[in-house]
């Protein structure tokens, strides 16, 4: 069986299983959800974010978080001074997976642009003279 990467595929294959709905399943599906090769694991059930009403581009590693956060903002009626610790630990958590995934990317292109010299160090001369080339 192929691992499940996307949120739509884990998602789905709930959706298909939902009589095979067992505490082991929602732990495959959690782990599904996660980033592959973030440092943060997924905190928050499949069952609780159902039961909280967490939209689905929100169900990420910092969803534990978005729900207390919710729940405050619907008692505090959205005042924007409220909720200020839940919302910063949240944002918090947000921006470390987004600096995550631009370390991630960086360390992507530096490979491929390790790769790339190493390409052109095996071939010695251009084929085309750069002098040749038009620009």
């Amino acid at each position: 069986e192929k691992p499940r990467t996307g949120v739509a595929e884990a998602y789905s294959e709930l959706r298909s299983n939902n009589s095979q709905n067992t505490p082991n399943k929602q732990k495959q599906f959690s782990k599904a959800m996660e980033v592959e090769g973030s440092s943060k694991k997924m905190i928050a059930t499949q069952a609780e974010m159902v039961e909280a009403k967490v939209p689905l581009p929100y169900r990420d590693q910092c969803a534990h978080l978005l729900i207390p956060l919710n729940k405050c903002r619907q008692s505090e009626l959205y005042l924007p001074w409220k909720c200020e610790t839940e919302r910063h630990s949240y944002e918090k958590c947000e921006y470390e997976l987004v600096m995550e995934r631009m370390l991630k990317m960086q360390k992507i292109r530096e490979e491929e642009a390790k790769l790339k010299q190493q390409q052109t160090k095996k071939q010695p001369f251009p084929l085309i003279p750069k002098t040749a080339q038009a620009s």
